[in-house]
């Protein structure tokens, strides 16, 4: 089984800029979701924590959890496998198909909306948080996902 990669993004651009030069090839996805997918879901967040689209309510447990896992994933990495509620898993993970063209579009549009209006005060999932917290689980999160993806 290959192995995942380890990346690093200084901006939102260089995670973008990843995705296309993965998308110039052919890829080897490990996991359970599509390179299409994982790219799409990364358009959804991005477009969540600006407040362009409204995420679903998370479940209390989850609220409660989320402000401590802020600090764990800002002083370390993303951990894989984190399972969601099953209403959340199918809004942050459609199962409606997408093509990577269609995907990468979505992710472009979400970073200048990011780079325009910045991230809400009150991240949606982690609560309140600096400009600079949100920006950097931002990329930890891409970071994360992009790992699972590489040309062969």
């Amino acid at each position: 089984m290959a192995q995942r990669r380890e990346l690093a993004f200084e901006n939102l651009d260089a995670a973008l800029d990843d995705v296309r030069e993965l998308a110039a090839g052919e890829v080897q996805v490990i996991g359970g979701h599509t390179f299409a997918e994982i790219v799409r879901h990364l358009a959804l967040t991005n477009n969540m924590v600006t407040g362009k689209i409204k995420p679903p309510t998370l479940p209390w447990y989850m609220r409660l959890a989320m402000p401590f896992l802020k600090s764990s994933i800002l002083n370390g990495d993303v951990k894989p496998g984190f399972k969601l509620p099953a209403k959340m898993e199918s809004y942050f993970w459609s199962t409606e198909p997408v093509e990577i063209e269609e995907a990468i579009e979505q992710l472009s549009a979400s970073i200048e909306n990011y780079k325009a209006n910045g991230p809400l005060e009150i991240h949606p999932v982690f609560g309140r948080a600096t400009r600079q917290q949100v920006d950097q689980l931002t990329l930890k999160h891409a970071a994360m996902h992009l790992s699972f993806v590489r040309r062969v």
